[in-house]
C-alpha cells in the first residue's frame, strides 16, 4: 500500500471514530436543568379563569444528550398546561407527571427527574373563577328622578370564585352609583348622562369578586324642586270600567272639591298655572260598586294630566276631609 492509500485509510478511520463517538455521546444518559415558566389555563370552552395563571419551575431533565437539548430548547420560553374543572391543587409531583405526558417529552423519551419551585409555594392552590352576568340598578343618592333611568350596559360580568358562587342566588343585582358631587352639579329638569361606578355588596367584594366593566353610563333627569299651589276647586273625574257605563248612569250632586292644596314638581305646578296641566280628583268605581248602587265613595287620588295625556299622581290636602266623600246617584239604564 502506498503512502496515498495510507493517508486515505487514516482519514476514514478517524471520521468513523468521530461519528461513533458522537453517536455514543448522543445516546449516553445525560441530565441538565432548565428554568421554565408554566402557564395554566381552564378547559377549552370554559367560562372560568385560573388564578394564579403561571408559576416558575426548575426542571431536571434526563435522557440522551440530543433529546435533552431538544427538550430544553422547546421549553426554554414557556410550557402550557390545561387544567380540568376539578383541579383545586397541584403538587410538584402532579406537575412533573403532567409535563411528562406532553408530546414534546413523550416523543423524545426525556424524563423529568426533579421539579423545584422558584417562587410560588406548593401545593399550588388553584382558584377557579366563574363568569356570572348580573343586572345593574342605578343608585342616585339624595335626588328624586323624573321619568325612566337608562343604563349602558344594563348588565355586567362578575368574576366569582367557584366555591363562592355555590352560596349565591341564581340572579344577582349590583348597583351603579353616581357620586354625590356629580349630582350636586346638575340642574333639575335636564336629561343628562353620568358615569356610575359598579358597587358590589360587601359580602362579595370582601371575597375577591370583581365586575367587568367596572363603570356604566347612567342616563336620567333630576326632578325639579317641589312646589305647592292652592286651587279654589278641583273637578271630580270618575274612573271605572267602560263597559259599565252602557248599563248604568252615574250622576254627582257635587262635582268639585273646593280649597285643595297640591304638591308637585315645579314643572307640573308651572303647567297648572299656565293652564297646560289639568288637575282632577279621581273617584274610582268598580263594577261591584255600580251593581250595588252605592250611595257614596271617597276620593282616592289627585291626578295632574299634561297635554300629551300623561298622568302624574299628586300629593294633595283639603281643609275639610269630609269633602273627599262624594255622594252618588247610580241608576241602571233600561
Amino acid at each position: 500500500m502506498n503512502h496515498k492509500d495510507n493517508t486515505i485509510a487514516i482519514l476514514f478511520v478517524t471520521a468513523l471514530t468521530i461519528i461513533i463517538w458522537l453517536w455514543a455521546a448522543g445516546k449516553t444518559k445525560y441530565s441538565s436543568d432548565v428554568l421554565v415558566t408554566l402557564y395554566l389555563s381552564p378547559p377549552v370552552g370554559s367560562t372560568s379563569t385560573i388564578s394564579p395563571d403561571s408559576t416558575d419551575l426548575e426542571l431536571t431533565l434526563s435522557g440522551s444528550r440530543s433529546a435533552v437539548d431538544a427538550a430544553k430548547t422547546a421549553c426554554e420560553s414557556f410550557l402550557h398546561l390545561t387544567l380540568s374543572e376539578a383541579d383545586e391543587k397541584l403538587t410538584l409531583s402532579d406537575i412533573s407527571t403532567r409535563i411528562s405526558a406532553l408530546d414534546m417529552f413523550k416523543d423524545t423519551g426525556v424524563k423529568i427527574d426533579e421539579a423545584n419551585a422558584k417562587s410560588d409555594p406548593f401545593p399550588l392552590a388553584i382558584h377557579t373563577v366563574v363568569l356570572v352576568e348580573a343586572a345593574v340598578e342605578a343608585n342616585l343618592p339624595n335626588v328624586t328622578i323624573s321619568g325612566d333611568v337608562t343604563l349602558d350596559p344594563a348588565t355586567v360580568m362578575l368574576h366569582i370564585p367557584k366555591e363562592i358562587r355555590k352560596t349565591l342566588p341564581e340572579a344577582i343585582t349590583v348597583n351603579a352609583v353616581v357620586s354625590d358631587i356629580a349630582l350636586q352639579q346638575l340642574q333639575p329638569g335636564i336629561d343628562v348622562t353620568r358615569v356610575g361606578v359598579i358597587q358590589l355588596p360587601e359580602e362579595l367584594e370582601s371575597k375577591g369578586v370583581t365586575a367587568t366593566p367596572s363603570r356604566v353610563e347612567v342616563g336620567f333627569k333630576i326632578q325639579s324642586s317641589m312646589k305647592t299651589k292652592e286651587l279654589a276647586q278641583v273637578r271630580v273625574l270618575i274612573a271605572g270600567p267602560a263597559e259599565d257605563y252602557a248599563a248604568y248612569s252615574v250622576t254627582l250632586p257635587r262635582k268639585v272639591i273646593t280649597n285643595v292644596t297640591i304638591e308637585a314638581d315645579a314643572e307640573i305646578i308651572e303647567g297648572v298655572e299656565t293652564g297646560n296641566v289639568k288637575v282632577f280628583a279621581i273617584l274610582r268605581l268598580a263594577s261591584s260598586d255600580m251593581e250595588q248602587r252605592i250611595p257614596s265613595k271617597r276620593i282616592t287620588a289627585f291626578l295632574a294630566i299634561t297635554d300629551d295625556g300623561a298622568g302624574h299622581e299628586l300629593e294633595a290636602s283639603v281643609e275639610d276631609p269630609a269633602l273627599l266623600d262624594i255622594e252618588l246617584a247610580i241608576e241602571p239604564i233600561n
